[in-house]
């Protein structure tokens, strides 16, 4: 069974980038939405932009931005 999923992980999240990999790397058709100058709490760092990407996702609009598809944490780059 497919179940659409967005992964929301904020630039300065203390959760290591793997775990944000791994969760969507392992939920089929996953994305992945990188958000600049947010932490773990995206929702009170970055309000509009959180509000922007999850209403997107819900209603099958385009998402805010591109999915981040790389395999390296995009903090590092």
């Amino acid at each position: 069974m497919h179940v659409p999923a967005l992964v929301l992980r904020g630039e300065c999240d203390y959760k290591h980038w793997e775990v944000t990999r791994e969760y969507r790397d392992t939920l089929p058709g996953a994305r992945l939405l990188y958000v600049p100058g947010a932490g773990h709490a995206i929702a009170v760092d970055q309000p509009a932009a959180y509000r922007a990407a999850v209403l997107a996702f819900l209603t099958g609009a385009p998402l805010p931005g591109a999915p981040y598809t790389g395999a390296d944490d995009p903090a590092k780059r």
